[in-house]
C-alpha cells in the first residue's frame, strides 16, 4: 500500500496560535496530481479539528483566478468593512 509520504508532491504549512494551514499537493492513485488544503484548529489535549478542500488539476487554473481576483479586489480595498 502507497504511503500518503509517496503520494504528496509538494507541500506548505502555515499558520500560528492553534491554527494551522497545510497546501498540499498530491498524486491519485492513477498519477494525476491534486490539491489538499487543510485547516487544523487545535481542539485540547493535542487534539486537531480539521477540514479539507480538495481541488482537481483541471480546476487549477480557475482556482488560481478565483483568489488572485479576490486578493486584486481586497488589496484596492474592495469587499474589505468599513
Amino acid at each position: 500500500m502507497e504511503t500518503i509520504q509517496k503520494r504528496r508532491l509538494d507541500s506548505e504549512m502555515f499558520g500560528e496560535d492553534g491554527r494551522l494551514y497545510f497546501v498540499d499537493l498530491m498524486q491519485d492513485k492513477n498519477k494525476k496530481p491534486y490539491l489538499q488544503i487543510t485547516r487544523a484548529d487545535y481542539k485540547a489535549k493535542e487534539q486537531y479539528e480539521r477540514s479539507s478542500v480538495i481541488l482537481f488539476e483541471e480546476d487549477f487554473e480557475f482556482f488560481a483566478e478565483a483568489v488572485a481576483m479576490v486578493l486584486r479586489r481586497y488589496s484596492y480595498g474592495e469587499g474589505r468593512p468599513a
